[in-house]
C-alpha cells in the first residue's frame, strides 16, 4: 500500500514538472496563449508596462525567463527587434515564430482570424511536446474558437454602419483590423509603423484628407500628440490615439477580448 502511494506520488510529480515552461513575448499574444494552456501552464509575459518590443533591452530576470524556456512564442524577428540578440541565442526548436517570413506588416493580432489560425498551430506545437495534456490543449481551442468567433462577429456588426467611411491611418499597423472588418481606408500616411513623417507626406496626406471628405484618423499612442496636430491643423477630422498592445489592461486570458473590443470602441466613436 505504502509503496502504491509513493509509484502515484512519483507519477504525479512526473507530470507536473512536465507540463512546458512556455515564454509570451507581447500582452495580446501571452492572452492567446493563456486560453490554449489553462489547466496545464501558466505563461510568463516577457515584456511588462510599456516596454516597447521594437526597442527594448531586457533585464537579468527576462533573460532567465528565455535560458529557463521550453517554448519561447514570439510575432517575428523583425517585429520584437529590440530582443533579436536574445532570441538569437535561443534554440530553434524551442522558438514558436506566429509570422510568416514573407509577412512586413507583424501586427497580425488586430485580425481575429490571424489568432485563430496561430492557436490552432501552436496546440499541435504543444501536443508535439507535451502529449500527455493533449485532452486538455484540444477542449481549450475549441472553447477559444467559438469565444473568438463571437468577438469578430460583434465588432463586425458594431463597425458594418461605417464600412464605407473613409479612414485615415497614420501607419500601417491598423491594416488588419481594417482590412478583417471591411472598413475603407482613405489614406496610408506612413508606410510602416515608426516610419518619419516627412512634409511631403503631411502634405499628400491632407490633400487627401480633404478630397475625400475623411473625418477619421486612426494612430497608435506612441505618436506625438504634436505631430498628429501638425498633421490635422486646418482639418476638420476626429483623432482616435489608440494602444494596440494594452499596456494597461490586465494580462491574461481575457485581456486580448477587452483589447480589441476597445479598439473597436475607439474606431465607433472616431467615425460617429
Amino acid at each position: 500500500m505504502i509503496f502504491r502511494l509513493i509509484f502515484i506520488a512519483f507519477l504525479f510529480s512526473a507530470n507536473a514538472l512536465a507540463t512546458p515552461n512556455i515564454v509570451v513575448s507581447i500582452k495580446p499574444i501571452h492572452s492567446i496563449v493563456s486560453n490554449i494552456t489553462q489547466g496545464v501552464t501558466s505563461p510568463a509575459l516577457l515584456l511588462k508596462s510599456n516596454q516597447s518590443a521594437h526597442h527594448t533591452h531586457l533585464k537579468p530576470s527576462q533573460l532567465s525567463l528565455l535560458d529557463r524556456a521550453d517554448l519561447v512564442v514570439f510575432i517575428h524577428p523583425n517585429f520584437e527587434a529590440g530582443l533579436a540578440k536574445a532570441f538569437n541565442n535561443i534554440d530553434s526548436d524551442k522558438k514558436f515564430i506566429i509570422d510568416d517570413e514573407n509577412t512586413t506588416n507583424h501586427h497580425s493580432w488586430l485580425d481575429t482570424n490571424n489568432m485563430q489560425i496561430f492557436a490552432k498551430k501552436l496546440v499541435e506545437k504543444l501536443i508535439q511536446i507535451d502529449p500527455i495534456n493533449t485532452k486538455i490543449y484540444t477542449r481549450n481551442i475549441r472553447k477559444l474558437n467559438k469565444d473568438l468567433e463571437e468577438l469578430k462577429q460583434n465588432i463586425k456588426q458594431r463597425l458594418l454602419m461605417h464600412k464605407n467611411k473613409p479612414i485615415a491611418i497614420f501607419s500601417n499597423a491598423f491594416d488588419y483590423f481594417i482590412d478583417s472588418n471591411n472598413l475603407t481606408r482613405s489614406t496610408l500616411i506612413t508606410d510602416y509603423h515608426g516610419e518619419r513623417l516627412s512634409i511631403f507626406k503631411t502634405l499628400k496626406a491632407k490633400r487627401i484628407i480633404k478630397s475625400t471628405q475623411t473625418n477619421c484618423l486612426l494612430n497608435t499612442t506612441e505618436i506625438p500628440s504634436k505631430r498628429i496636430g501638425t498633421l490635422t491643423e486646418g482639418l476638420n477630422i476626429k483623432t482616435a490615439s489608440i494602444d494596440i498592445i494594452g499596456f494597461d489592461i490586465k494580462q491574461g486570458k481575457h485581456h486580448y477580448f477587452e483589447l480589441m473590443g476597445n479598439i473597436a470602441n475607439k474606431v465607433d466613436q472616431c467615425l460617429q
